[in-house]
């Protein structure tokens, strides 16, 4: 499988981008300060690789979806069929008008 290394690259880097810290600001005061300076949000690039990522996962999990449904669907139609036989037991055969004057037979055939 060719694309395989690809797809693995395509979906580490995101994660990588993720996992970078923003350079951290350099003050020259004395304070220390425990919470992180802007906020602590994800980068715009954060956002944008983690939206690729799940966008990905969800439209593989979409497809994976779309085909068990249709093998399952060719499953049923191949084991079950749609003539029921009851429903003409119980109905008593035809409904509705006969279709026309019956047929005519044949002119019979004669040797010479």
């Amino acid at each position: 499988m060719a694309g395989a290394p690809q797809l693995a690259l395509a979906l580490a880097l995101p994660c990588l981008a993720l996992a970078q810290t923003p350079p951290s600001v350099t003050s020259n005061s004395t304070t220390n300060s425990t919470t992180p300076p802007g906020g602590g949000g994800l980068s715009p690039a954060g956002v944008v690789a983690l939206t690729v990522v799940l966008g990905g996962l969800g439209a593989f999990g979409l497809v994976g979806v779309l085909v068990f449904l249709a093998l399952r669907l060719r499953e049923k139609r191949r084991t079950e069929g749609s003539y029921r036989p009851s429903r003409e037991e119980l109905g008593g055969g035809r409904r509705g008008p006969p279709p026309g004057p019956p047929l005519r037979l044949p002119p019979e055939e004669r040797l010479i």
